[in-house]
């Protein structure tokens, strides 16, 4: 081909490239004309009072809450028990308060790329965020995309956004990414129990013996009874940590009791100064260690207490009538239920006798 020939082609292609982007460009201009950044939902914040059920979902995962008729929140799936009313509040305001800042892609064939597909497609999905009044009718939903921009602090994040049953897509700005992790929907506080109270507290695992730890006083440490000769401690604070697995103790997940099964369960006690006493059946299964709790009073160990003169010395102990009134409320509170616990309290009421003790180190030399 020619010099000239050449020239000429490279002139038609430069102008086509040109014409295309010029093209694209006024589809651009033409999402934005007359455009002005707007809530995505303009009347939902006059409609919050109305909501009764919160339903998010993305492929496989979904969470539900809803508004009993006292007006308190619960996890409809994990047998009614109560929400995270904090986690609420912001999912609501967040999607009240959310912004439509671009007007971008009204093509539905764009929203998978744009992970805008509705939240059981197979690719491409969204996260949906819906709410409903008591009568089960929609009152807004959202379908939140790719991430542009994640937000910190006062700053707020950008994803890519369209209203459920629209395909016109916005770049919107706000709270764009509840959680999908159970936990943070759950009302996770259990029990707290001052660590100064703790006296002792008896271990029976499901296979090999049964032991103590123990200590005399709540200035004490916490002690093993009994060490096997030739072994120590596996850790400096094992005794305390054991001791401590039920200290401001919170939940991951939470289930009817009957739906985990408890066989041959770690049994620990936890007996107070003040007469309290805690007990636990802990199991390991694939899903996790799932935990069950039952609270009593001993009226000879709150005597014993007082003879010595121990609620006088210390103010973390509960008198007679303050300990009943917690075993009543532990007792209201998870009676009937089985609660994932995670982390090292987790593993530490599911730890039997023996790993509890390394072999000993040999002495320094002289």
């Amino acid at each position: 081909m020619s010099p000239r020939a050449l020239s000429w082609l490279a002139g038609i292609t430069l102008i086509a490239v040109i014409a295309a982007a010029a093209a694209v460009m006024q589809r651009q201009s033409a999402n934005q004309i007359d455009f002005e950044p707007q809530l995505l939902f303009p009347e939902l914040k006059e409609r919050v009072g109305a909501i009764a059920k919160i339903s998010l979902r993305q492929g496989d995962n979904e969470i539900v809450v809803a508004q009993t008729a006292d007006g308190g929140w619960v996890m409809p799936d994990r047998g009614g028990w109560p929400a995270n009313f904090e986690t609420i509040r912001k999912a609501v305001l967040g999607m009240a308060n959310l912004k439509a800042v671009e007007r971008r892609t009204a093509r539905a064939e764009n929203h998978a790329t744009l992970q805008l597909a509705p939240p059981e497609a197979p690719t491409g999905a969204g996260m949906q965020l819906a709410l409903y009044d008591s009568d089960d009718a929609q009152i807004a939903a959202v379908i939140i995309g790719k991430v542009k921009s994640p937000g910190s602090g006062a700053q707020p994040g950008t994803a890519y956004g369209r209203r459920l049953g629209e395909d016109q897509v916005y770049l919107i700005a706000g709270e764009i990414a509840p959680s999908l992790d159970v936990s943070t929907w759950l009302d996770r506080a259990l029990f707290d129990i001052r660590p100064e109270r703790i006296m002792s507290l008896t271990v029976t695992p499901p296979i090999g013996r049964s032991f103590d730890i123990v200590r005399d006083s709540p200035e004490d440490e916490f002690k093993i009874s009994e060490i096997p000769e030739g072994k120590e401690p596996v850790l400096p604070d094992i005794a305390r940590n054991l001791a401590h697995s039920v200290v401001l103790l919170t939940l991951e997940d939470v289930r009817p009791a009957s739906d985990i099964a408890m066989e041959s369960p770690f049994i620990s006690v936890h007996r107070m100064f003040d007469g309290m006493v805690l007990t636990t059946r802990a199991v390991e299964t694939e899903a996790g260690r799932w935990a069950r709790f039952e609270a009593s009073f001993d009226d000879a160990q709150a005597e014993r207490a007082r003879e010595a003169g121990l609620f006088d010395k210390y103010t973390a102990l509960l008198d007679a009538e303050e300990a009943r009134a917690m075993v009543s409320a532990i007792n209201e509170r998870t009676g009937g239920w089985a609660f994932k616990v995670t982390g090292m309290k987790a593993a530490d009421m599911t730890r039997d006798y023996f790993s509890l003790f390394k072999t000993k180190s040999d002495a320094d030399p002289a």
